[in-house]
């Protein structure tokens, strides 16, 4: 019995794997690599992408639409309208603000940048809030750089 003890315990329990199995073995060791090195460059490349981003000297002007100041507002031209102004300006006959025809005698606001007409009161409350023609939203007075 002691002799049978022996030879067990010296014969290997496991047979060794076939060379197929060796290669699938390999071959999935180096897809996980794959795997993680791609990884890797992408957040790499976004690490670097951000950096650049943040630190370039090229950046668009970014202009708040805060509105326009009181005195800048004050200064734009008021007109009295009239139907041959109308024809002479090529101004519109209503008021794209609210929506309603001009009448006589109405007193209208001409944005010297666009020539776009409006009324005075419906005109100067977008104008408090916006730094841009209501219609073709072409900026009206850009902001001073600071050095």
């Amino acid at each position: 019995m002691s002799s049978t003890c022996r030879r067990l315990l010296q014969q290997p329990t496991s047979q060794p794997l076939p060379s197929d199995s060796y290669v699938v073995v390999i071959l999935a060791a180096l897809l996980c690599a794959l795997i993680c090195v791609i990884g890797l460059a992408l957040v790499a490349r976004c690490a670097w992408i951000r950096r650049n981003a943040s630190s370039s000297s090229f950046t668009l002007p970014q202009y708040s639409d805060k509105g326009i100041k009181k005195n800048v507002l004050k200064a734009l031209p008021k007109l009295t309208f009239q139907q041959t102004l109308s024809d002479d300006r090529k101004l519109s006959s209503d008021c794209a603000i609210c929506l309603t025809d001009f009448a006589e005698g109405d007193s209208i606001r001409a944005l010297p940048q666009c020539g776009h007409g409006f009324h005075v009161k419906c005109v100067d409350t977008w104008l408090k809030l916006h730094s841009s023609c209501p219609s073709c939203r072409r900026i009206l007075v850009r902001p001073m750089k600071t050095t």
